[in-house]
């Protein structure tokens, strides 16, 4: 199995573990409530879908408490990459007042070529009840163009050479005629 269809095959597993588990959100509309506590995911925005490699993206996450009681956070973010290994991040950890909202901005380097699978999820501060988790989101990192903006190479030199040359040929011809 390539490294794409295997990372393809790591998304779909995390997908279904995440709607089995019964949560699968975009907003946080399907957000488990811990007795009176309740914290849910109210956005999670990547800036871009499809970066260069060496780039940066944006993933913004806002986390609201819905519950009658205030509430420890914990926002994690789950990744897996073209090799399919998968890592958590603990992106933040944070007591929210019930109608307090907190809002989290990750910046995420590119530095290896393939698809990423990202999921962010928010679970109680001793990460025993999950309260919300959001879809899996992609992020296609290119490999970096060489083409324009990129190091000069010999055919640009020999063309900045040959039109140098046929500059000072035209002064020339100019002046002695």
């Amino acid at each position: 199995m390539g490294a794409r269809s295997g990372t393809l095959a790591a998304l779909l597993v995390l997908f279904a573990a995440t709607l089995a588990a019964g949560s699968v959100a975009g907003t946080g509309t399907t957000c488990a409530a811990d007795g009176d506590r309740k914290l849910c995911l109210a956005d999670v925005h990547l800036s871009t879908d499809r970066i260069a490699a060496g780039d940066s993206a944006t993933l913004e996450i806002t986390v609201g408490n819905e519950g009658d009681a205030a509430a420890n956070a914990s926002v994690v973010m789950n990744t897996v990459d073209p090799e399919n290994v998968t890592e958590s991040y603990t992106l933040r950890e944070e007591r929210l007042e019930p109608g307090e909202e907190l809002t989290v901005s990750q910046r995420l380097d590119a530095s290896t070529v393939g698809t990423h699978g990202l999921q962010v999820l928010v679970f109680d501060g001793a990460i025993d009840h999950r309260y919300d988790a959001s879809e899996v989101r992609i992020l296609e990192v290119e490999p970096r163009s060489d083409g324009l903006g990129g190091s000069v190479d010999r055919a640009e030199y020999a063309l900045v050479a040959l039109l140098g040359s046929l500059g000072v040929a035209g002064v020339i011809v100019y002046r002695y005629d």
